[in-house]
């Protein structure tokens, strides 16, 4: 095949060689069966082997793409990260409620605290302690003096771990506020805290329900040290006070434990309305260069043989041909693909421009967990001779240049 110097600049030209079905770029993640390609050009000056004659004129030309290996690599990739408007109208309003939770709560674990244990159980505890005193000079009721005074500081300790707790909850909750209103708007900021106070809650919880626990095992363990004494006198003074504190448990405390775990749920209830695991989301966007990456890329590594027969400049016009092979390297961008994330269009998210919502495609993820690019994936490659333009520069040298359309589609995952 030959065509005219005077229209196309050659002496062979051939164009297509194969299927070539290209398709538009695209990486947004919501196409995976016609994904993306790459075009490469092989061009370069081949000369003549010595023992070959010289060319008159270049009759034919072969070439076969040959793939070596594909391997599926890691690459940057620049995004933009957005709030989901779901979660900034979800804490909208609890900068408003919660300083009145907390207070209910606050209230609600000092009537658990007094009278019943700060006056009615200690106040107990130091009448039974006197009535004792009288008769400390019986081995029996001195041991048994000894066994109520750490019974009593058992329910000190449990008194002040309780306001430490609740102190605890109200500096947790001031610091959830300051984040609600810092600017610029945090969500990190505010699951920080959200944590921090639930943690404090679940603390509290422990305490509150430990009450009833913890002055049962003080009635059981003071009814077996008044028993060992023998004493009629003694154990009818212990009676009163373990009527007392039998009246506490059973009677007074149950329904302050309820209204006061009852407080701590609504607060807790409150906080579950703002979903910390899905609070952002992010689209990948172009970088410096204008190029959109999406963190994947594939390396394609092949060989381009060719085989070049032409007529040779000798008085018999004998036939004569010439193998090359050349080894090539291109890359085609996949489709963005990230561990455990699903790509969605049209996610509402806050935009701190206009303080309202617009709308991305993109993935919803958790920033603590991080964004992970999934390389378990294989892809299987078209591959085409597009356009192939070879020139005798002279009788030992040929320009060749070879344009392979090279396609990637999705194949198996890995386990």
């Amino acid at each position: 095949m030959a065509c005219n110097k005077k229209t196309c600049g050659c002496n062979f030209n051939v164009k297509t060689v194969g299927k070539c079905n290209a398709s538009k770029l695209n990486i947004d993640g919501s196409k995976v069966d016609n994904l993306n390609w790459t075009e490469i050009s092989v061009p370069e000056i081949l000369c003549i082997p010595k023992l070959k004659p010289d060319i008159e004129e270049i009759d034919q030309v072969y070439a076969k793409i040959i793939l070596d290996n594909v391997k599926l690599i890691e690459t940057p990739f620049a995004y933009k990260q957005y709030i989901l408007f779901s979660f900034y109208n979800s804490v909208n309003g609890l900068s408003t409620s919660l300083p009145g939770l907390i207070k209910t709560l606050t209230e609600h674990v000092t009537a658990v605290l007094n009278p019943p244990l700060q006056t009615t159980v200690i106040a107990g505890f130091n009448n039974l302690e006197q009535g004792l005193e009288l008769n400390n000079k019986d081995p029996k009721v001195a041991a048994l003096i000894k066994t109520v005074n750490g019974l009593e500081t058992t329910v000190v300790d449990l008194i002040n771990n309780i306001n430490v707790a609740v102190t605890a909850v109200s500096t947790a909750a001031d610091n959830l506020i300051a984040a609600l209103k810092r600017i610029p708007f945090s969500a990190q900021a505010i699951c920080e805290a959200i944590k921090s106070l639930t943690d404090t809650l679940d603390e509290l919880t422990t305490l509150i329900n430990s009450i009833v626990g913890v002055l049962t095992g003080i009635l059981n363990s003071l009814n077996n040290a008044v028993a060992l004494t023998g004493d009629s006198s003694i154990t009818a003074g212990v009676n009163v006070f373990t009527g007392l504190l039998k009246s506490v448990i059973d009677t007074t405390i149950p329904p302050l434990v309820a209204t006061t775990t009852k407080s701590i749920n609504s607060i807790l209830s409150a906080l579950t309305q703002v979903d910390c695991d899905n609070a952002y989301a992010f689209t990948l966007i172009g970088n410096a260069e204008g190029t959109c990456l999406s963190g994947r890329k594939l390396i394609i590594e092949g060989t381009l043989k060719q085989k070049i027969v032409y007529t040779a400049e000798v008085d018999t016009q004998s036939v004569h041909s010439a193998h090359y092979e050349v080894p090539f390297m291109a890359f085609i961008i996949p489709y963005a693909k990230f561990e455990g994330l699903t790509y969605q269009k049209n996610i509402e998210v806050y935009d701190p421009v206009t303080n309202g919502p617009i709308f991305i495609n993109g993935y919803v993820y958790d920033p603590s967990v991080g964004i992970t690019v999934d390389l378990c994936e294989e892809f299987n490659i078209e591959k085409c001779i597009e356009d192939v333009y070879v020139y005798a520069l002279d009788p030992r040298r040929i320009f060749k240049n070879v344009t392979v359309f090279l396609k990637a589609k999705p194949g198996s995952s890995c386990n």
